[in-house]
């Protein structure tokens, strides 16, 4: 019983040091519904700003949703830019009542810390439309400092969902 009763102390603690989860949002500048149908499925992928991985990492969700890489003429040209990536800043109001001991009007400000972005998408078909798009990117607020590194996956993450969203036709 004390085992259980100690294991269960220690998890607790655990817990309360985990940082917490990193959430993002994606927004689209201008809506793209790719009505026709897609002749064929090979596809090219040209990036700018990216992680090393973001091509591969795309590739490789292509090929699962039934795509297939292009070794020249592909029928699906993907060019994609990170226009910016940065972490921001914004001071919370946390005035709040106390009551007990010392009560009254507690005034103090907390940071809280979150990043944005921006990719421009830019999807052609082959003896079709083109299609372009502004990818806007945001964190949660969060008065816990994330990394870049996380901001940069999980955004990367939220845009290879979008594009293979797109194509897919939702």
């Amino acid at each position: 019983m004390k085992n259980i009763f100690f294991c269960l102390i220690i998890s607790l603690v655990f817990l309360g040091c985990s940082s917490p989860a990193f959430t993002s949002y994606l927004s689209t500048s201008n809506p793209i519904f790719i009505t026709e149908n897609i002749k064929g499925k090979s596809f090219s992928i040209s990036s700018q700003n990216f992680s090393e991985n973001f091509e591969n990492n795309l590739s490789s969700a292509l090929i699962q949703n039934g795509y297939k890489k292009a070794t020249k003429n592909p029928d699906i040209a993907i060019k994609i830019t990170l226009n910016y990536l940065r972490q921001n800043s914004d001071i919370k109001n946390n005035n709040f009542m106390e009551f007990g001991f010392g009560s009254g009007f507690s005034g103090g400000y907390e940071n809280e810390y979150f990043y944005d972005a921006q990719a421009s998408l830019f999807i052609a078909l082959k003896d079709s439309k083109n299609y372009q798009t502004n990818l806007n990117l945001q964190s949660q607020k969060s008065s816990f400092e994330h990394s870049q590194t996380q901001a940069i996956d999980s955004f990367e993450l939220k845009i290879i969902s979008k594009i293979i969203e797109i194509l897919n036709g939702f």
